[in-house]
């Protein structure tokens, strides 16, 4: 499939989040703020080929796209899957990162279900054997991601939505808000930042979020989520405005600060590398190759979901 779909979700809030389904990406997050304005509170382009062009980017920004099979990176692309070693493409350097050249991110998805509220997004890889699924719901007040895979093979899948955000709107700097995890743990990670499979405490580190700080200007952390949900809240103390994050994945991997180069965005706006902040709701990265990780191995027959839900709080929203 190469035909290009945009859709929109909206609600009797004012909400409005737009989509196309190349990489099935959030475009836009537009919300109703207290003077009555709307803010669009995720970064993008205002062409849809600006995105196919950010993948010829040395730093590829994955701006509001579903990342998979596997987001994060694989070490040297190797696993093992019942005593058979499978190689994957090593796309960063020696590593494999985000699905590899052919990922979710860079193809179009089939639109199989629209409607004011709800839009479904499918797609079938690995020779017709696995299909992905992205469903975006709409309600009052919270935009809900479901991401789902079925298999036919045994598959390492770990899938998450990859939008940077930004409270004070799409030109603001997210080092002017205030973030908060629900995290006792991240994972350690060597110098090409892969995990090292040790868990360490987050308590009077860098990383301890337990109470609102400011948003770091550099970040690229997977943090392990307690029990409690949502795992995540970003806040803007200037409009009031409040993301909370939930999901029913054990991680939330935080990330700023990537770009090497400014991005020209959504009205000609200059993205630089404090423009947005990811949440990105996941299984533990590299699983396979750590056995005190939880394993992304899909065996064949089985299903994967990831569900995520983006609420937004603000006065009578």
């Amino acid at each position: 499939m190469s035909h290009l779909f945009l859709g929109k979700l909206i609600n009797r809030k004012g909400f409005e989040v737009s989509f196309c389904n190349f990489g099935a990406t959030i475009t836009s997050f537009k919300v109703p703020i207290s003077d009555g304005d709307q803010i669009d509170i995720v970064l993008g382009f205002d062409h849809v080929d600006d995105y196919k062009k950010s993948f010829e980017l040395e730093s590829r920004p994955f701006l509001g796209a579903v990342v998979g099979p596997h987001a994060g990176r694989v070490k040297s692309g190797k696993y093992m899957d019942d005593e058979i070693e499978i190689q994957l493409e090593q796309n960063c350097g020696e590593h494999h990162l985000h699905g590899g050249s052919l990922n979710l991110s860079n193809q179009y998805w089939e639109v199989v279900v629209k409607s004011d509220n709800r839009l479904v997004f499918e797609i079938v890889l690995n020779n017709g054997k696995t299909k992905y699924t992205a469903e975006y719901f709409l309600n009052d007040d919270t935009l809900f991601a479901n991401l789902r895979a079925e298999t036919k093979v045994n598959t390492l899948i770990n899938l998450t939505q990859h939008s940077y955000f930004n409270l004070d709107g799409h030109q603001g700097i997210v080092s002017d808000l205030k973030m908060k995890l629900e995290a006792e743990k991240f994972l350690e990670k060597d110098s090409a930042l892969l995990p090292t499979g040790k868990l360490v405490k987050t308590q009077s580190s860098d990383f301890d979020f337990s109470e609102f700080r400011r948003c770091p200007s550099q970040i690229d952390t997977s943090f392990v989520l307690t029990a409690k949900n949502p795992g995540a809240i970003l806040k803007n103390e200037k409009n009031g405005l409040m993301l909370k994050v939930y999901t029913n994945q054990p991680i939330i991997h935080v990330y700023v600060g990537g770009h090497t180069h400014p991005i020209i965005g959504k009205e000609n706006t200059v993205y630089h590398t404090t423009s947005g902040i990811c949440f990105e709701a996941q299984n533990f990265p590299d699983s396979p190759n750590h056995a005190n990780f939880t394993n992304g191995i899909l065996r064949a027959g089985e299903k994967y979901t990831n569900e995520i839900a983006y609420k937004l709080e603000l006065g009578s929203i």
